[in-house]
Protein backbone atom coordinates (compact mmCIF):
# COMPACT_ATOMS: atom_id res chain seq x y z
CA UNK A 1 0.00 0.00 0.00
CA UNK A 2 1.67 3.52 -0.80
CA UNK A 3 2.30 5.74 2.01
CA UNK A 4 0.45 9.16 2.14
CA UNK A 5 2.20 12.14 1.30
CA UNK A 6 2.08 14.41 4.44
CA UNK A 7 1.46 18.02 2.47
CA UNK A 8 1.30 21.63 4.27
CA UNK A 9 -2.12 21.11 2.95
CA UNK A 10 -2.80 18.89 4.65
CA UNK A 11 -1.84 19.37 7.92
CA UNK A 12 -3.44 23.02 7.71
CA UNK A 13 -6.97 21.07 7.02
CA UNK A 14 -6.36 18.99 10.25
CA UNK A 15 -4.89 22.02 12.42
CA UNK A 16 -8.63 23.43 11.52
CA UNK A 17 -10.44 20.67 12.55
CA UNK A 18 -8.21 20.57 15.76
CA UNK A 19 -8.81 24.18 16.01
CA UNK A 20 -12.69 23.69 15.93
CA UNK A 21 -12.39 20.68 18.97
CA UNK A 22 -9.96 22.09 21.01
CA UNK A 23 -10.27 25.84 20.35
CA UNK A 24 -6.66 28.04 19.99
CA UNK A 25 -5.48 27.52 23.60
CA UNK A 26 -5.41 24.16 23.97
CA UNK A 27 -4.36 23.14 20.00
CA UNK A 28 -0.83 21.55 20.18
CA UNK A 29 1.20 20.17 17.53
CA UNK A 30 1.03 16.45 18.96
CA UNK A 31 -3.00 16.90 18.67
CA UNK A 32 -2.42 17.58 14.90
CA UNK A 33 -0.04 14.95 14.47
CA UNK A 34 -2.44 12.83 15.69
CA UNK A 35 -5.13 13.24 13.49
CA UNK A 36 -3.47 12.65 10.74
CA UNK A 37 -1.59 9.29 12.41
CA UNK A 38 1.90 10.79 11.65
CA UNK A 39 4.58 12.12 14.63
CA UNK A 40 5.07 15.18 15.92
CA UNK A 41 7.93 15.90 13.90
CA UNK A 42 6.57 14.62 10.81
CA UNK A 43 4.16 17.91 11.26
CA UNK A 44 7.88 19.98 12.34
CA UNK A 45 9.39 19.18 8.93
CA UNK A 46 6.35 21.48 7.10
CA UNK A 47 6.56 23.92 10.62
CA UNK A 48 9.49 24.74 12.62
CA UNK A 49 7.35 26.15 15.36
CA UNK A 50 3.97 25.91 16.35
CA UNK A 51 4.23 29.62 16.07
CA UNK A 52 4.95 29.26 12.22
CA UNK A 53 1.90 26.85 11.96
CA UNK A 54 -0.31 29.63 13.61
CA UNK A 55 1.06 31.84 11.01
CA UNK A 56 0.14 29.82 8.10
CA UNK A 57 -3.41 28.54 9.25
CA UNK A 58 -4.30 32.77 10.51
CA UNK A 59 -2.32 33.30 6.14
CA UNK A 60 -4.38 30.57 4.29
CA UNK A 61 -8.12 32.17 6.54
CA UNK A 62 -7.09 35.89 5.42
CA UNK A 63 -6.14 34.62 2.06
CA UNK A 64 -9.41 32.62 1.74
CA UNK A 65 -11.22 35.82 2.89
CA UNK A 66 -9.43 37.24 -0.20
CA UNK A 67 -10.38 35.57 -2.78
CA UNK A 68 -13.70 37.04 -3.72
CA UNK A 69 -12.89 40.40 -3.03
CA UNK A 70 -10.12 40.66 -5.42
CA UNK A 71 -12.53 39.18 -7.86
CA UNK A 72 -14.78 42.13 -7.09
CA UNK A 73 -12.09 44.55 -7.46
CA UNK A 74 -10.72 43.27 -11.02
CA UNK A 75 -14.01 43.26 -12.83
CA UNK A 76 -15.26 45.71 -15.36
CA UNK A 77 -18.59 46.30 -14.31
CA UNK A 78 -19.18 50.41 -13.33
CA UNK A 79 -16.43 51.20 -10.18
CA UNK A 80 -19.70 52.38 -8.13
CA UNK A 81 -21.34 49.29 -8.08
CA UNK A 82 -18.08 47.35 -7.59
CA UNK A 83 -17.38 49.75 -4.67
CA UNK A 84 -20.24 49.08 -2.96
CA UNK A 85 -20.49 45.63 -3.46
CA UNK A 86 -16.68 45.15 -2.44
CA UNK A 87 -17.77 46.57 1.01
CA UNK A 88 -20.91 44.45 1.34
CA UNK A 89 -18.96 41.33 0.48
CA UNK A 90 -16.57 42.52 2.70
CA UNK A 91 -19.65 42.64 5.32
CA UNK A 92 -21.26 39.55 4.51
CA UNK A 93 -18.47 37.19 4.29
CA UNK A 94 -17.46 38.25 8.38
CA UNK A 95 -20.83 38.14 9.12
CA UNK A 96 -21.25 35.00 7.52
CA UNK A 97 -17.98 33.25 9.49
CA UNK A 98 -18.84 34.83 13.28
CA UNK A 99 -22.28 33.17 12.78
CA UNK A 100 -22.28 30.25 10.86
CA UNK A 101 -19.08 29.17 12.30
CA UNK A 102 -18.72 31.20 15.65
CA UNK A 103 -15.75 28.74 17.23
CA UNK A 104 -13.45 28.74 14.19
CA UNK A 105 -14.38 32.49 14.17
CA UNK A 106 -13.31 33.20 17.60
CA UNK A 107 -10.18 31.03 17.25
CA UNK A 108 -9.26 32.79 14.04
CA UNK A 109 -9.03 36.00 16.01
CA UNK A 110 -7.46 34.66 19.00
CA UNK A 111 -4.69 33.54 16.46
CA UNK A 112 -4.16 36.82 14.89
CA UNK A 113 -3.46 37.96 18.14
CA UNK A 114 -0.30 35.92 18.30
CA UNK A 115 0.97 35.75 15.11
CA UNK A 116 3.61 38.68 13.86
CA UNK A 117 1.67 42.23 13.57
CA UNK A 118 3.09 42.62 9.84
CA UNK A 119 1.20 39.46 8.55
CA UNK A 120 -2.23 41.66 9.44
CA UNK A 121 -1.14 44.60 8.23
CA UNK A 122 -0.21 43.28 5.16
CA UNK A 123 -3.82 42.00 4.96
CA UNK A 124 -5.11 45.27 5.80
CA UNK A 125 -2.65 46.95 3.10
CA UNK A 126 -3.88 44.56 0.47
CA UNK A 127 -7.63 44.91 0.55
CA UNK A 128 -6.84 48.87 0.91
CA UNK A 129 -5.37 48.69 -2.39
CA UNK A 130 -7.92 46.97 -3.78
CA UNK A 131 -10.04 49.77 -2.51
CA UNK A 132 -7.90 52.10 -3.90
CA UNK A 133 -8.19 50.40 -7.21
CA UNK A 134 -11.72 50.60 -7.42
CA UNK A 135 -11.93 54.66 -6.85
CA UNK A 136 -9.13 54.85 -9.56
CA UNK A 137 -11.08 53.22 -11.74
CA UNK A 138 -13.82 55.76 -10.84
CA UNK A 139 -11.89 58.87 -11.28
CA UNK A 140 -10.86 57.38 -14.22
CA UNK A 141 -14.40 56.76 -16.04
CA UNK A 142 -15.84 60.02 -14.13
CA UNK A 143 -17.66 58.46 -11.83
CA UNK A 144 -15.69 59.54 -8.39
CA UNK A 145 -14.16 62.78 -8.11
CA UNK A 146 -11.21 62.34 -5.91
CA UNK A 147 -7.86 64.28 -5.37
CA UNK A 148 -5.87 60.95 -3.11
CA UNK A 149 -7.58 57.84 -4.17
CA UNK A 150 -5.09 56.18 -1.71
CA UNK A 151 -6.30 58.37 1.06
CA UNK A 152 -9.97 57.73 0.37
CA UNK A 153 -9.34 54.29 0.24
CA UNK A 154 -8.26 54.23 3.91
CA UNK A 155 -10.98 56.37 5.31
CA UNK A 156 -13.25 54.01 3.62
CA UNK A 157 -11.87 51.16 4.98
CA UNK A 158 -11.92 52.63 8.50
CA UNK A 159 -15.00 54.37 8.14
CA UNK A 160 -16.57 50.58 7.63
CA UNK A 161 -15.22 49.24 10.54
CA UNK A 162 -18.12 48.48 12.71
CA UNK A 163 -18.74 46.07 9.59
CA UNK A 164 -15.71 43.96 9.17
CA UNK A 165 -13.35 44.01 12.15
CA UNK A 166 -14.11 41.10 14.66
CA UNK A 167 -13.82 43.30 17.83
CA UNK A 168 -17.68 44.51 16.24
CA UNK A 169 -19.07 40.58 15.82
CA UNK A 170 -21.09 41.19 18.64
CA UNK A 171 -23.02 43.53 16.94
CA UNK A 172 -23.26 41.67 13.58
CA UNK A 173 -26.58 40.16 14.60
CA UNK A 174 -28.57 43.17 15.44
CA UNK A 175 -31.45 42.97 12.63
CA UNK A 176 -30.51 46.87 11.57
CA UNK A 177 -27.11 46.26 10.67
CA UNK A 178 -27.50 45.58 7.12
CA UNK A 179 -30.07 48.93 7.02
CA UNK A 180 -26.85 50.62 9.13
CA UNK A 181 -24.18 49.74 6.93
CA UNK A 182 -26.26 50.84 3.67
CA UNK A 183 -26.90 54.27 5.44
CA UNK A 184 -23.64 54.49 6.06
CA UNK A 185 -22.38 53.55 2.75
CA UNK A 186 -25.32 56.32 1.16
CA UNK A 187 -22.92 59.06 2.73
CA UNK A 188 -19.46 57.70 2.31
CA UNK A 189 -20.41 57.32 -1.64
CA UNK A 190 -22.29 60.95 -1.85
CA UNK A 191 -18.88 62.24 -0.68
CA UNK A 192 -16.98 60.51 -3.85
CA UNK A 193 -19.23 60.79 -6.24
CA UNK A 194 -18.70 63.34 -9.15
CA UNK A 195 -21.03 65.93 -9.15
CA UNK A 196 -23.12 67.29 -12.43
Amino acid sequence: MAKKILTREKILDAAEDVLRKFGPRKITVVDIARSLNVSHGAVYRHFDTKSALHEAITSRWLERAMVPLSEISNKTSSPKKRLHDWFKALMDIKREKATEDPEMFASYALLAQTIPKHIIFEHLELMIQQVEKILLDGVEDGSFEIKDCAITARCLFHATYRYHHPIHSDEWGNKNIKKDFEDLFFLLERAILKSN
